[in-house]
């Protein structure tokens, strides 16, 4: 043992108590007493971390066949690739352990010895589509084939038998391949049921389609755990499938999207075996908000009216890597112009500056005091940007520039007398030390990070990783290598945004001298527009000496120098001055002397946009703001930054907040805290523009549909206590919904819109008490009773005033029979109703009529029913002019305009005009 333990202290092992049992362990299971042993000693010795080389040889030996481990053991060629794959590696180390075909591969077949040709993974991914008959098949397929690969490029890699543009081209090549066999096999599943997409202008010829590589995988640059960025296209929209065998065609637009989401389901999602690769399809026209696969003609007419540059910096690595090619090279034809200008284009640098501050702030933010391989000062993302800008302003009329490796367009660059070549070779290597030692890090545990490990440990193995001696050489070599690339890119912008003139007017700049009196503020605040200038020129004290009454550090001082002129400036923009410097103002006095609130508004200007833009336009959104503290480091950090939330979001988001609540009061306020918040998100994108006036509708609306349906299974959960589960008279559960009416039910809420709804149960029956329920405590009712409780405890949960405020008012007189009728209705009251004694204008309301909340197969047969009463029957006699006279009373009585007001709801050629025609 003593032995066991000076091999293990000569190899560096801290942990010798973990260590013994390990070696003693790999000792008995190997055989082959000491001079086994002494093999692996020297292993150990070469691996970049032997205890975790030592830790993952054990979980082999468990693993395997000791005859297995003793043939690659008895191979000196396999020994250096063995350790650096074990002691580099721990998630790979485990999938080995765990799939004797991919050991055998790697070591007794020394698959590590060679790449495998493109041509040949390409083929063997393809015939794993067309032989898989189900989509788990192509699944398992893909993935086994991903996990041999990756460890056979892992240890060709960690063992120094491939430079850096091997490993990324095998990686990328590994992608196509993947992607081409889940196109095969996705292809052909579709075309079996609707038939074989076919253009409308060519019989007989299949539509193409290809799956465009963007950004690493463009570039043939991926990582170990990169996401892969697709674009999704297709010849075009004319035409639709051939029926196949459901006999139905489809349109090529609907084949293609439902074709791109089955092969972005097969590549990303999680199985037992892991994932082939993460999707990313951010890149797609008009983003998250766009459609998933377009076709040639709308990209390009997308790209030439709405692309923005740094869409052009993406498309500079665009490459067709799956489907049909010639259809990806027809659109960089297309969008070749975009991309590359004919005329040099030098404001494009300033918009990628710009591009790039906002990385480096989130990086701040995210990794605040680490160091970020990628998004760091002088990390990859700064070489990349030096090189895209380059090209995106040199590119129009040098066509060598045209390339999409980085190293590539290094080269380019330099050839062409663009980029010095002492600069082409400090970035050239910063870049292959950067992406290596990412590689490194991610190889470790296939997580996708850029930032470097804490723990010197870790830092040691790195090192050995990258041939280095330990931890201090390798931070010593990567501040070499990024304080080049800070450097060059630095000297990139110098003439461009750091000399350009301020942009803060002289007027708004003379506000801020020291010596200004009081008074000469407030003629001058008068002369830029503001109503009141004497509170205002009080409180721009605030902006330009700090909140009262606090004592700020210099640091904070010298901060608000910077971002005073500049939120003045923007406070004179606004639709009402006075009312954006007051609520600055107040803003100020609650951020008090927090440095790190004055720094973050200094070196993110969207947030001071932002907030100014609130604070000018709403009272009642700065209202809610002001009035919430603990929503500045929300507001500051972006977490309102979301443009878009699906209503599964939205319920998972509330459902986790009112999880955490202790009792029914605090479920009361987090209702109402989650509304205010989600409508200061909506209102934050709304004022900004980033919002059309359909997206800001859709949000309230989902937002109102999550709050109804938390809210009303609050309430069940408090009335099963006492009256049980009502239960129809067939033995089964009955069952309740909320219909939405008016703008709920289409859709269209806004800002302060009541909710208008109506209560249905399913039929009569009585109650029984809850299972878990207290026997004693349970009173019977009817169902009629039960449902009117919980229409009633619902209406409460959401209307009643906390300190929070209210969540919603609620409308429920489009009711049968309205305020004179009962708050729920039975199915067949409410059918009754409709079908003998509703009045037209009822009908008319049920136009708008959709399930909103509680049992949704009820609420959708609600929903059939509703769309009988309207449709099914013709309009009486007279009905357009009842609907006239409805409408001419609503405008007199309701609208009650005059020459000096107008009722843009009601009022003559308002909103309810376009409705009601």
């Amino acid at each position: 043992m003593n032995s066991l333990l000076d091999r293990l202290l000569a190899l560096g092992v801290e942990n010798t108590a973990r260590a013994l049992p390990l070696a003693e362990e790999i000792r008995k299971r190997l055989g082959g007493g000491d001079a086994a042993l002494e093999v692996v000693w020297e292993i150990a010795a070469a691996s970049p971390d032997p205890m975790a080389f030592l830790l993952n040889l054990s979980k082999m030996a468990d693993a395997l066949p000791r005859e297995d481990l003793a043939a690659v053991l008895a191979r000196p060629r396999n020994l250096p690739v063995l350790g650096a794959l074990l002691g580099g590696s721990g998630f790979l180390s485990d999938q080995i352990a765990r799939r004797r075909e991919i050991f055998s591969f790697l070591f007794l077949e020394e698959g590590y010895r060679d790449r495998v040709p493109a041509e040949g993974l390409l083929a063997e991914a393809v015939a794993a589509g067309r032989r898989a008959g189900t989509e788990d098949a192509i699944k398992a397929a893909l993935r086994r084939i991903k996990l041999r690969e990756m460890a056979r490029i892992a240890a060709r890699d960690l063992a120094g038998l491939a430079p850096l543009s091997e490993v990324t081209q095998d990686l990328s090549a590994l992608a196509s391949a993947a992607l081409s066999g889940a196109l095969e096999f996705a292809r052909r599943q579709l075309t079996q049921r609707y038939g074989a997409p076919r253009p409308a202008e060519t019989a007989g010829r299949e539509c193409g389609f290809v799956v465009m590589g963007m950004g690493k995988l463009g570039g043939f640059e991926l990582n170990f755990s990169s996401d892969i960025d697709l674009l999704y296209l297709y010849e075009t929209d004319e035409g639709s499938t051939d029926g196949g065998a459901e006999g139905k065609p489809i349109p090529l637009h609907q084949y293609f999207v439902r074709l791109s989401e089955t092969v972005t389901r097969i590549i990303s999602e999680i199985t037992e075996d892991g994932f082939v690769f993460r999707v990313d399809l951010r890149l797609r026209p008009e983003g998250t908000r766009g459609d998933l696969a377009n076709s040639l003609r709308s990209a390009e007419i997308y790209y030439e009216s709405w692309g923005q540059t740094w869409e052009r910096a993406a498309l500079i690595k665009a490459r067709p890597v799956a489907g049909d090619l010639e259809v990806g090279e027809e659109f960089l034809r297309t969008v070749t112009p975009f991309v590359y200008r004919k005329y040099l284009d030098f404001t494009s640098i300033e918009e990628i500056q710009e591009m790039k501050e906002r990385i480096n702030l989130a990086a701040s933010r995210a990794h605040r005091g680490d160091r970020d391989l990628k998004l760091g000062a002088g990390g990859i993302r700064e070489i990349e940007f030096f090189v895209h800008a380059h090209q995106l302003i040199y590119g129009g009329k040098n066509k060598a520039l045209r390339v999409r490796g980085t190293l590539e367009a290094l080269s380019a660059l330099a050839q062409q007398g663009i980029v010095p070549a002492e600069e082409r070779t400090a970035l050239s290597e910063a870049y292959v030390f950067l992406r290596s030692l990412e590689h490194r890090i991610q190889v470790h545990q296939e997580r996708q990070t850029h930032v470097l490990p804490h723990r010197e440990e870790d830092l040691r193995r790195l090192a050995r990783t990258m041939g280095l001696s330990g931890g201090e050489a390798l931070l010593s070599e990567l501040d070499r290598h990024t304080g080049n690339v800070r450097a060059i890119y630095g000297r990139l912008f110098r003439g461009t945004a750091e000399d350009v003139p301020s942009a803060i007017p002289h007027e708004v700049q003379a506000l801020f001298y020291p010596e200004l009196e009081e008074a000469e503020a407030a003629s001058r605040l008068e002369a830029l527009g503001f109503s009141e200038p004497e509170a205002a020129a009080r409180n721009l004290v605030s902006l330009r000496e700090g909140p009262p009454f606090v004592r700020l550090s210099a640091r904070a001082r010298r901060y608000l120098a910077k971002i005073g002129p500049a939120v003045l400036t923007r406070v004179i923009r606004t639709p009402d001055p006075d009312m954006a410097l007051a609520h600055t103002e107040r803003f100020l006095a609650a951020v008090g002397a927090r440095t790190m609130f004055y720094a973050m508004l200094f070196e993110n200007p969207k947030v001071i946009d932002a907030l100014v833009r609130l604070f000018g336009s709403s009272r009642f959104l700065s209202g809610y703001f002001l009035h919430h503290p603990e929503l500045m480091d929300t507001f500051l950090k972006e977490d309102l930054s979301a443009l878009m939330k699906t209503k599964s979001g939205l319920r998972r988001e509330l459902g986790e907040a009112l999880a955490a609540c202790t009792d029914f009061e605090q479920e009361m306020d987090e209702l109402r805290r989650f509304k205010n918040l989600e409508t200061l998100r909506i209102g934050t994108h709304d004022l900004a523009g980033n919002l059309s006036l359909e997206e800001g509708m859709y949000q309230h609306s989902a937002l109102a549909e999550i709050l109804l349906f938390h809210a009303l299974a609050i309430a069940r959960r408090e009335l099963s206590r006492r009256f049980g589960v009502p239960m129809g008279s067939g033995g089964e559960e009955a069952r309740f919904c909320v219909m939405g009416m008016g703008k709920l039910g289409s859709e269209e809420l806004s800002y302060h819109s009541d909710l208008d709804i109506i209560f249905l149960y399913s039929g009569a029956g009585e109650s029984v008490p809850a299972p878990d329920a207290d026997p004693a405590d349970f009173r019977k009712v009817t169902n009629h009773e039960y449902f009117a409780k919980v229409a009633q405890r619902l209406i409460t949960l959401l209307t009643m005033a906390t300190r929070e405020g209210y969540v919603y008012k609620l409308d429920t007189r489009l009711r049968p029979s309205g305020n004179a009728g009962p708050l729920v209705s039975s199915l067949a009251a409410f059918e009754t109703y409709h079908e003998h004694s509703a009045h037209l204008w009822e009908r008319q309301a049920l136009l708008k009529c959709r399930f909103v909340a509680g049992d949704r197969e009820f609420g959708k047969q609600v929903e059939g029913m509703v769309a009988r009463f309207i449709f099914d029957r013709p309009l009486p006699e007279g009905a357009a002019e009842e609907i006239h006279r409805l409408r001419m009373r609503m405008e007199v009585e309701l609208g009650r305009e005059h020459t000096r007001l107008l009722n843009l709801k009601v009022g003559r050629g308002g909103v309810v005009d376009v409705e009601f025609a």
